[in-house]
């Protein structure tokens, strides 16, 4: 393992280096305050002994009848037999000054010994000089009974202080050199103690880690089938077996791993293909078809319903898509009072999950299916928050088995999201069809208007059309662009002029050629508009000849695209039945002959066959 300028090894021992030793110095000094302050009081309290011997030494010798000489003499004895006495006083109170009076040998010479003069305890005071350390100690006397018979004063009153002062010197140098006897002994306590400590340190901690970290990187390099050596008794060995497991625990997990990609690439594919409904031209019923599908799939519950409000504030079933064949129902429609918690989900604009035993209503439980699923999702369908209505996702497993959680509610949001967006750009859309429509088809009737007798020429060849088209299987959106087709079919009309479109008498060739441009000048206005791009080839062919003798390209048999080929038909068929000025429209019969005899050149003969097939529904 690689040495690093700061590593924790090198951290640790300089955190210890500069801890221990401020710990032990501590101690030391603690040591030092309180081994100071309890020889202060040893030394108060023996000197509280020697004031109460002196005390008693004073009263014996008064009441032997010693004198102020005796008594002076047995201060100075006293002071001669100890030689660390430096001085023995003893100095009159107030009981006694007022008796005797006032003696100037007796008064107090040093604040201490004022002090100790007004004091209730003794006082003891350390004091340097050049002589060393010295120590003063006054003792307090008060009036005791014994007292009373010679003295004038009260029980308890002060009498005077005895006032000692002792050389401390020679207790000062033993203390200091106790002193440095401990300190000696601290620095010796402190290495070893660091050594000991370091020593355990590296043994115990930094070797299991080195082998912790050298493991770790082989798992690091990809090699996740070796485990790390470790004693299980150590609170590192528990590190070593937790990492040990959480590497069994990534195996297991990559063991997983493709299965979890699959999903959540499967659940982006989904989205993806979601949000290509936004402004996709899909009418709105093929839209909700489709989310309805995704939905049950990407979030595996059994039932996919939607339900769309109405301008009467109703909900109603749209669609409905099962995972698995189920029973089949005509619910209700939801409303205000028979479905409150619906409404509820309208109103927050946020989803409720709902159980099979919670207390619903008929109507409601009809609508989420809780008369046979054991509970529904209910996710409201918003955009900018305009609600259209309730995404409903029923659920006839158990909860144990399949629960719907807040991962699928979560996915469901999304989903739905921009299940709103797609929807209110499927509605913008139908808007812009629909007016877009009436635009065109108003400028296909002010054609019809130039020339009154083609009034209903162009419902009536698209009547036709689909006729003919739904006799050859055409549906839905296929069937849709002819019907369209066949209304603007002569919109290119609009630009030749009314004199030749309401001629009574044979056209000039001149006059022909400019009505024979209208196929051309009715795909090229369509072709302007991009949603009408799917009926321009009918517009543009539906005069050309199954023979390539019509106009305007010369196209001939299947290279004219079928539903150019019907219209073809149809138009021809109305045409002929249709009152001109010049002449009497024919029967149906009569113009199903001509058909037939020009199928083969001017129409597709197979057409003609079929359309002929459809004469009883004209």
């Amino acid at each position: 393992m690689a040495d690093y300028p700061f590593s924790i090894r090198l951290r640790v021992m300089l955190i210890v280096a500069f801890a221990v030793p401020g710990i032990l110095a501590s101690g030391y000094l603690l040591t030092r305050y309180y081994l100071q302050s309890e020889i202060q009081e040893v030394s108060y309290q023996q000197l509280n002994i020697v004031g109460e011997s002196l005390k008693t030494m004073i009263v014996e010798m008064m009441k032997s009848g010693a004198d102020d000489q005796a008594l002076e003499a047995a201060y100075a004895h006293v002071a001669e037999k100890q030689p660390a006495v430096l001085s023995l006083r003893v100095l009159h109170g107030h009981a006694v000054n007022r008796q005797f009076g006032v003696h100037k040998n007796e008064l107090a010479e040093t604040d201490l010994e004022r002090r100790g003069l007004e004091s209730r305890n003794p006082l003891m005071e350390e004091q340097s000089s050049d002589g060393g350390q010295q120590t003063a100690f006054i003792y307090p006397l008060f009036a005791e009974q014994v007292c009373l018979s010679c003295h004038q004063a009260k029980i308890g009153e002060s009498l005077g202080i005895v006032s000692l002062r002792l050389d401390s010197s020679g207790v000062h140098e033993k203390i200091e050199d106790e002193k440095t006897e401990l300190l000696l002994l601290s620095l010796l306590e402190t290495l070893l103690l660091l050594l000991l400590l370091l020593w355990t340190l590296n043994r115990l901690v930094f070797y299991p880690l080195v082998r912790l970290g050298e493991g770790a990187n082989t798992m690091a390099s990809g090699d996740l089938g070796s485990d790390i050596e470790g004693e299980a008794r150590t609170e590192l060995g528990v590190v070593v077996q937790s990492f040990n497991h959480m590497a069994a625990k990534i195996r297991s997990l990559l063991g997983d791993q493709e299965k979890v990609i699959e999903e959540q690439t499967l659940e982006l594919t989904h989205l993806m293909e979601t949000s290509q409904h936004i402004g996709s031209e899909q009418p709105l019923p093929e839209v909700l078809s489709q989310f309805s599908i995704t939905l049950t799939d990407v979030l595996k519950v059994t039932t996919c319903r939607i339900l769309m409000l109405d301008d009467n504030d109703t909900l109603d079933m749209t669609v409905e898509h099962p995972i698995r064949a189920i029973s089949e129902q005509s619910p209700p429609s939801g409303n205000r009072d028979s479905c409150p918690h619906l409404w509820e989900v309208i109103r927050l604009n946020d989803y409720i999950h709902i159980h099979s035993d919670d207390p619903v209503s008929e109507a409601e439980r009809a609508l989420l299916r809780l008369d046979q699923a054991e509970s529904a999702l209910c996710m409201p369908i918003a955009n900018k928050g305009r609600v259209f209505g309730v995404v409903v996702l029923s659920e006839f497993r158990s909860h144990e088995r399949d629960p719907i959680d807040m991962r699928k509610i979560q996915l469901c949001r999304a989903l739905v999201s921009q299940m709103g967006v797609a929807i209110e750009m499927a509605k913008l859309y139908e808007r812009l069809v629909e007016q877009m429509m009436e635009t065109v088809l108003a400028m296909a009737e002010s054609v019809e208007k130039k020339s009154p007798w083609t009034a209903g020429h162009s419902r009536r060849v698209t009547g036709y059309a689909v006729l003919l088209a739904e006799a050859l299987g055409w549906s839905g959106e296929r069937l849709e662009e002819l019907r369209i087709a066949g209304l603007l079919h002569d919109l290119g009309k609009i630009a030749v002029p009314g004199s030749i479109l309401n001629k009574q008498g044979r056209l000039s060739e001149e006059e022909y050629n400019i009505i024979k441009r209208h196929p051309e000048d009715g795909a090229q206005i369509l072709s302007k508009i991009r949603m009408l791009h799917p009926h321009v080839p009918i517009i543009r062919y539906h005069h050309e000849w199954f023979n390539g003798n019509g106009y305007p390209a010369g196209l001939r048999g299947d290279e004219i695209p079928i539903g150019a080929r019907i219209m073809a038909v149809a138009d021809a068929f109305d045409a002929m039945t249709a009152d001109r000025p010049y002449r009497k429209g024919l029967v149906a019969e009569q113009a199903i002959m001509r058909l037939e005899e020009a199928a083969g050149t001017q129409f597709d003969p197979e057409l003609v066959k079929v359309f002929k097939g459809c004469h009883c529904q004209l």
